[in-house]
């Protein structure tokens, strides 16, 4: 049975990819700090509900028809990890990209409070210090 903070980590993905940002925002704390990819070119943290915005819309500006499907939740140590499934292609080159990558999400007050990505669960767990 899935826990609360899994649900609603669901819940936020979801109204994202039915373009529902009010949703996803009430999901997520005013403060969230988000970390990305750690091998990431010029790779920072983005804050607040602004910096939400922002990343996912640098993000996205460099795919066409980008999807995201979360493949499994699972809460270890109070932290959803969510590996997930991303498919596009290049705006510019047309050239797919299909792959696994895994969120980290720290949760408080049922609200997203910190968001990290991550490209294997292995990755994931060191940078975090959790035992799967």
């Amino acid at each position: 049975m899935p826990n609360a903070s899994s649900e609603r980590v669901q819940a936020a993905v979801d109204a994202y990819m039915r373009g529902d940002q009010a949703a996803m925002l009430a999901l997520v704390s005013p403060d969230v700090v988000i970390t990305q990819f750690p091998d990431q070119i010029d790779v920072r943290d983005y804050h607040g509900h602004e910096g939400l915005i922002q990343v996912m819309s640098d993000w996205l500006s460099a795919w066409e028809d980008w999807r995201i499907e979360i493949l499994t939740l699972r809460e270890i140590a109070g932290l959803v990890f969510a590996r997930a499934r991303q498919s596009g292609r290049g705006k510019g080159s047309g050239a797919p990209m299909d792959s696994e990558v895994v969120f980290v999400f720290t949760m408080g007050e049922g609200k997203v409070t910190r968001w990290q990505m991550f490209r294997s669960e292995q990755e994931a767990f060191a940078a975090t210090g959790v035992s799967p």
